[in-house]
């Protein structure tokens, strides 16, 4: 995979006891961990870059990157059971905020894997492990606030499709229906069935879920014949097809 687009759309809730200025500053200190998000031996195993605003101007709320070049094999990590662990800060390093399992499929050299909140941080997002030419594995966190589904609860999530129309699951890494053909009229909704945030976005314009969380849903109703074609902005190589028909 060349190229990793990731878009994340921040919906603009504070963190508990954070001011919209602290969460500007705040750097989470994050590491490799042994074990699974599950059952995480607490010592890291690899440090990783801290994750901070990408400038000291950046508005409250916008995506955090910590970018690392670690001495390990990608598929020394994929191997056994290591997770990637984000803590709130150096002063609070024993408050875990994200944290996912180092675990998936490995395509054209890279992993991406989501990483889901803890303790109701608000705090989640995608890392991007790559393996590099020097034999080692490049590591890019992308974390945002407000991404979880019980902070985004209070942004409209359209309804679900009525009885005549078709369902699409969006699993860990794929659409469970790559190609669906309906007739003209029908209506189409996707739920984000895994644990990893994703998005399904026509790649010609004509609809865009914005981040789905975990059960979150998003429909469209399609009222023209045509062939559609549409990808997840956040994962390009998973893509999938609408061949609507006239009735």
């Amino acid at each position: 995979m060349a190229l990793v687009l990731v878009t994340v759309v921040i919906f603009g809730a504070l963190g508990a006891g954070l001011t919209a200025q602290e969460m500007v500053e705040v750097s989470h200190p994050s590491h490799v961990h042994q074990g699974t998000c599950a059952d995480l031996d607490p010592s890291p195993e690899y440090p990783l870059a801290n994750v901070e605003p990408v400038s000291p101007d950046a508005e409250p709320g916008s995506v955090e990157v910590g970018v690392t070049s670690l001495d390990v094999s990608l598929d020394d990590l994929v191997a056994e059971p290591f997770a990637i662990n984000l803590h709130e800060s150096v002063e609070n390093v024993e408050n875990y905020i994200a944290c996912g399992d180092i675990t998936g499929a490995v395509v054209d050299g890279t992993l991406v894997i989501g990483l889901n909140e803890q303790n109701d941080s608000g705090y989640s997002g995608v890392a991007v492990l790559s393996a590099a030419n020097s034999g080692g594995t490049d590591v890019t966190i992308y974390l945002g606030f407000g991404l979880s589904r019980d902070v985004a609860a209070a942004t409209p999530v359209a309804s679900s499709a009525d009885p005549a129309g078709v369902a699409i699951s969006i699993l860990e890494y794929a659409f469970d229906a790559p190609t669906v053909e309906i007739p003209v009229g029908t209506t189409v909704t996707w739920t984000n069935d895994g644990g990893v945030i994703h998005t399904t976005t026509s790649t010609d314009g004509l609809w865009d879920s914005e981040i789905l969380s975990s059960d979150d849903e998003f429909t469209y109703t399609f009222n023209e014949a045509g062939s559609f074609e549409y990808i997840c902005s956040l994962h390009p190589s998973m893509v999938g097809e609408i061949v609507v028909t006239e009735a």
